[in-house]
C-alpha cells in the first residue's frame, strides 16, 4: 500500500514539475517576456524593482544618472540601464522591466554626429567638450558615417553637414556628395574655439594648416578657413566712357586720330606726369599664398578676397601712382626710362607683399596711355623711324634673296656633279668586283682539280693494300685449317685412326649394337662385361685412346 503512495505521489510531482516547467518556459517565457528586435533597432529598458516587491527594497537612481550593475549583470537602482541589447531574441520580465524598441543612429555619408552626453560628472575648467565617457557635455569626438547605438536618455545626436565647422565666407566649390572636406588647390587654416589638452593645442589660430583630403572635424571645437593654395591674378584696366574698352582698341573701330578718349573715373590706374600731364595705366599683379602663408593671412586679413580688396590693389594703385609721377609722359612712354619704371614698380610690390608674408610672382605694366599732344610727335617720328628701318629690312631681304638663289643654283650643280662622279665610281667598283670573281673562280677550279688528282692516287693505295690484306688473310686461314688437320692426324695416330675417328663422329647418338660372342664348344656365351673387353682388345691393338665425351674442335667431311 505504501509502495503504490509512493509512486503515485512520484508521479504527481513529476506531472507538477513538468507542468510548471512547460508553464514557466513555454508560456511565461515565451508568451509575456519575449521580446524580438528586428534588424537595424535597439532594445530601450527600464528597470522597475524585483518581483514581487516584499522580496527586497531597491533605490532609485539618482536624477541624471543611469541605473549601476551587479557582477552578475543584475540592476542595483531602479531608473534607465544603459546597455541596448541590439537585434535579436531577447526575454525580459514585464513585472520588472519596461522596453521599448527604437531604431538605431544612422550617419549617412557627408553628415556627421555631434553627440552631447547628458548624464556624468560635469567637467570642470574653461574646456565645454569631453574626451572621455562618463563626463557631461559635448564630446570632442564626433560620429563619422555609419550605424550607432547610443541611449536617447543619456544622449543626444545632432547630425549636421561634414563641412559645417568651414567658413561660409570661404567655403570652396566642390560637387554634391564629394566627401572631401578641403579639395585640391586648397588648405585649411583651423582656429580652434577652446583649448585641447589631450593634442596640447591653444585656442585660436593654429599654425599648422590642413592639407586637401577628407576631415570628420567636430564645429563646436575648430573652425575652418578654405584658402586657395597658388597664384591669383589681379587686374586694374582702364575703361571708357562709351564702354568700348582700352584706347588703342578704340583707335581701330574709327576713333578720329587726335582725340583722346574720355576715361571712367575709378577704372585702371590714373596720376599726373611730373611735368603736368594725365596718365592712364592697366596694371596686372600674379601674385600668391603658399601653405606656410595661409595662418598668417588669416590672422591678418580674413579671406582671399579681404586680402585682393585690402592689400593687393590699395597696394598696386600706390606703388604706380608715386612711381608713376617722378617720371615725365615721355619717360613713360618710350625708350630705357619706361623699362626702368616696369622694374622698379614690380621691385617695390614684391618687397610690400614680401613683408605682409605674401608672395608676388611678377608684376607687369600693360598698357601706359599718355595724352595725345605727346603721344601723337613721338608715334610719327617711331613710325618714321619704323619706314626707315622696313626699307632698309626690305634691301637686307632682296640681297639674301639673290645670295639665296646663287647658293640655290651653286647647289644644284655640285649635285649634278657629284651624281655623275658617283655613278663613275659605282662602274668602277663593278667592275673590279667582277674582275676579283673571275680570278677567285679560276683559282677554286685550278684547286678543285689539284685535290681530285690527289684523291684519286690515295683511292688507288687504299683499294690495293686493301686486296693485299684481303689475300693474305685468305691464306693464312687456309694455313691454319690445314695446320688444325695435320695436328689431328697426329694427334689420333695416323689417318686410319682419323678416318674411324670421323667415321665414329658420323654415327647416330641413338645407334645400338649388339655383339654375340660364341665360345668353343658353347653357342650362347655370358655377355656380361662385353664392351669392357672390346675396348681392352682394341687398346691391345694399339688403337689410339681418345677421351670419350671430349668432341673435336672441327669435324672435316669423310670425304676428304
Amino acid at each position: 500500500m505504501n509502495t503504490s503512495i509512493g509512486r503515485m505521489l512520484a508521479k504527481v510531482g513529476l506531472a507538477l514539475v513538468v507542468l510548471s516547467f512547460v508553464g514557466y518556459v513555454g508560456i511565461w517565457q515565451w508568451g509575456f517576456c519575449r521580446i524580438e528586435v528586428p534588424p537595424g533597432h535597439s532594445l530601450f529598458l527600464r528597470y522597475k524593482g524585483p518581483f514581487p516587491f516584499a522580496m527586497g527594497s531597491v533605490s532609485q537612481a539618482p536624477d541624471g544618472t543611469l541605473v549601476t550593475l551587479d557582477a552578475s549583470g543584475r540592476p542595483k537602482q531602479i531608473g534607465i540601464l544603459e546597455e541596448m541589447p541590439g537585434p535579436g531574441r531577447h526575454f525580459y520580465s514585464p513585472l520588472e522591466f519596461e522596453h521599448d524598441i527604437v531604431p538605431d543612429i544612422i550617419v549617412k555619408p557627408g553628415k556627421i554626429g555631434i553627440v552631447t552626453a547628458k548624464m556624468g560628472k560635469s567637467r570642470t575648467g574653461g574646456s565645454f567638450l569631453v574626451d572621455r565617457e562618463g563626463d557631461r557635455g559635448v564630446w570632442r569626438k564626433v560620429l563619422t558615417p555609419g550605424r550607432y547605438r547610443l541611449n536617447k536618455y543619456a544622449y543626444d545626436v545632432k547630425l549636421v553637414d561634414v563641412d559645417a565647422c568651414v567658413e561660409a565666407k570661404s567655403r570652396a566649390p566642390k560637387r554634391d556628395g564629394d566627401p572631401t572636406l578641403i579639395p585640391p588647390g586648397y588648405v585649411g587654416v583651423v582656429t580652434n574655439k577652446t583649448d585641447n589638452p589631450t593634442t596640447g593645442e591653444a585656442q585660436g589660430i593654429q599654425d599648422n594648416v590642413l592639407q586637401p583630403g577628407i576631415y570628420f572635424l567636430n564645429p563646436e571645437e575648430k573652425r575652418v578657413d578654405i584658402v586657395s593654395i597658388g597664384f591669383n591674378e589681379t587686374t586694374q584696366m582702364v575703361e571708357t566712357r562709351d564702354g568700348t574698352g582700352s584706347p588703342s582698341k578704340d583707335d581701330r573701330l574709327g576713333r578720329k586720330p587726335g582725340r583722346d578718349p574720355e576715361y571712367v573715373a575709378g577704372t585702371g590706374i590714373e596720376f599726373p606726369s611730373n611735368d603736368g600731364f594725365p596718365i592712364h595705366l592697366d596694371y596686372t599683379a600674379i601674385w600668391g599664398i603658399l601653405p606656410d602663408q595661409a595662418p598668417d593671412v588669416v590672422r591678418q586679413f580674413g579671406t582671399l578676397k579681404d586680402v585682393e580688396q585690402k592689400v593687393i590693389l590699395p597696394q598696386i594703385g600706390s606703388i604706380c601712382r608715386l612711381h608713376g609721377s617722378k617720371r615725365g609722359a615721355v619717360d613713360l612712354l618710350v625708350g630705357d626710362t619706361r623699362e626702368e619704371f616696369q622694374t622698379d614698380t614690380s621691385e617695390e610690390l614684391e618687397r610690400v607683399l614680401s613683408a605682409k608674408n605674401l608672395t608676388l610672382l611678377f608684376g607687369l605694366t600693360r598698357h601706359i596711355y599718355v595724352p595725345n599732344q605727346v603721344r601723337e610727335p613721338i608715334q610719327k617720328a617711331r613710325i618714321a623711324d619704323e619706314l626707315t628701318k622696313t626699307r632698309e629690312q626690305e634691301q637686307l631681304t632682296a640681297k639674301a634673296q639673290a645670295d639665296l638663289s646663287e647658293a640655290k643654283a651653286k647647289v644644284i650643280q655640285e649635285q649634278d656633279r657629284t651624281k655623275a662622279e658617283t655613278e663613275k665610281m659605282i662602274a668602277e667598283v663593278t667592275a673590279e668586283g667582277e674582275k676579283k670573281a673571275r680570278e677567285i673562280e679560276a683559282t677554286t677550279e685550278k684547286l678543285r682539280a689539284e685535290i681530285d688528282a690527289k684523291t684519286a692516287i690515295v683511292q688507288a693505295q687504299i683499294t690495293k693494300a686493301i686486296g693485299e690484306a684481303t689475300a693474305r688473310t685468305t691464306e693464312l686461314a687456309n694455313q691454319a685449317k690445314a695446320e688444325r688437320f695435320r695436328q689431328y692426324v697426329q694427334a689420333l695416330g695416323g689417318p686410319d685412326a682419323y678416318n674411324r675417328y670421323v667415321f665414329a663422329e658420323g654415327l647416330s647418338d641413338d645407334l645400338k649394337l649388339g655383339v654375340f660372342y660364341a665360345g668353343p664348344g658353347t653357342f650362347w656365351t655370358d655377355l656380361k662385361g662385353f664392351e669392357q673387353v672390346m675396348l681392352g682388345k682394341l687398346a691391345d691393338e694399339g688403337a689410339p685412346k681418345v677421351k670419350v665425351g671430349t668432341p673435336p674442335i672441327d669435324r672435316p667431311s669423310a670425304g676428304r
